[in-house]
């Protein structure tokens, strides 16, 4: 079982939150307050180092109620080949409009988060699973592989297998001095 304490006191936040984790194959086991306690609807997680590393890192939106729609659209799309056309559409803004507010409110592009969410799925993959990277970077929705390795590149400064390789080595090593 895995808790998640979600700070911001906006219920929105904690619904699309809870949304995401029903989507992405977890079961919500309790919701008290601010946390929330769910398990992977196949088995439970294990407690290895490697895991819990992962969780503390996982990719969650900020809380800005003008941008609900927003991030919610691209959590549940991410994987899909969408850009910011396709967000714009679904919110109802043109993609001029979008792209100034979300810079405004974030800093950040709409592509930015797309990138930002996709590249954080790649990551829980190739620490998670023996995918191949080529299913990774598919199912995550990247469908040219050249373009996956750069990006993943500009966050990690490694390719995506010598990345995974290197995380296995360190948690494998914090493992062996327990």
């Amino acid at each position: 079982m895995i808790d998640i304490l979600v700070k911001d006191e906006n219920p929105e936040t904690k619904n699309l939150l809870i949304r995401c984790l029903k989507k992405a194959g977890f079961e919500i086991i309790s919701k008290k307050n601010s946390l929330i306690s769910f398990r992977f609807v196949d088995r439970e997680f294990s407690t290895t180092t490697e895991f819990k590393e992962s969780n503390t890192s996982r990719f969650l939106f900020p809380s800005i109620p003008r941008l609900g729609e927003v991030f919610e659209f691209i959590e549940l799309n991410y994987n899909q080949n969408i850009g910011l056309k396709e967000v714009a559409q679904a919110v109802g803004y043109s993609s001029a409009y979008l792209t100034n507010l979300v810079r405004r409110l974030t800093g950040k592009t709409v592509n930015n988060w797309i990138i930002e969410r996709r590249i954080a799925e790649a990551k829980r993959l190739l620490l998670e699973t023996n995918y191949s990277i080529e299913r990774i970077a598919f199912d995550v929705g990247y469908q040219n592989m050249n373009h996956f390795y750069s990006q993943f590149r500009n966050y990690y400064k490694n390719t995506p297998g010598a990345w995974r390789e290197t995380q296995r080595c360190l948690v494998a090593y914090k493992q062996a001095q327990s």
